[in-house]
């Protein structure tokens, strides 16, 4: 039964990456090895995020959640947006929409495998059932349209005439643990902290998608 209870949890995280590479067109491009590609530099990204973080904002002995501290550390992702467009610009290619989609894809399975694998193995195939796999793995898909969002802002940031409203997506791509962090602080917890996290991706996307299609309706300069 608990290992029943993991493969449930494994199919809800991770079917979608697989439903969106499949039914996306990515895989008529062969865009395996870009998601690849993708996965690869979302590690790299995180290491030397990680080394940053020890060495500017060290672990503290209090375990009080501080707004200040938390603020400046959520201010780290930024390497995520800068790791995420050097992947797109100089590891990914072919065209722009191919290159954001693979990118948010593979960046997104990436972090999902790195943050509730491992959790899944140990914690769904424990004896006493849990809800909280489920939601993790539910958090999976929010984090799937995050990643998609914020990998578009990411690639649009220099070629999209909209630059304020994109720069405002990105900075709440930036502060989007940040903003986790404080509704766990202030209570929201369970159901209601799987529903927000897919409001807030949800918002991040279609604003993401609204920039996209006013680039597009703009007209073209011509070289």
């Amino acid at each position: 039964m608990t290992f029943f209870h993991f493969v449930n949890c494994i199919v809800l995280a991770y079917a979608p990456y697989f439903i969106t590479y499949k039914y996306s067109g990515l895989n008529e491009y062969s865009s395996f090895w870009k998601c690849i590609q993708a996965g690869i530099g979302y590690f790299l990204t995180q290491l030397i995020k990680l080394l940053l973080l020890a060495t500017f904002f060290p672990a503290s002995d209090s375990e009080e959640f501080a707004l200040l501290p938390e603020l400046l550390k959520s201010s780290a992702d930024f390497i995520d947006v800068i790791g995420m467009h050097l992947v797109m610009t100089y590891f990914l290619v072919g065209k722009g929409e191919v290159r954001f989609m693979s990118g948010g894809l593979g960046w997104g399975a990436a972090h999902s495998l790195a943050s509730r694998l491992l959790p899944f193995w140990v914690g769904a195939r424990a004896s006493a059932f849990s809800w909280r796999w489920i939601q993790q793995a539910c958090s999976s898909s929010s984090d799937l349209i995050f990643f998609f969002a914020m990998a578009a802002s990411t690639w649009m940031s220099t070629r999209n005439a909209n630059r304020p409203l994109i720069f405002l997506l990105l900075f709440a791509c930036v502060f989007h643990s940040f903003f986790i962090q404080l509704l766990i602080h202030e209570g929201i917890q369970s159901w209601s902290l799987v529903i927000v996290r897919f409001i807030y991706s949800s918002l991040l996307a279609l604003g993401a998608l609204y920039a996209y299609a006013a680039g597009n309706a703009q007209p073209k300069k011509i070289e």
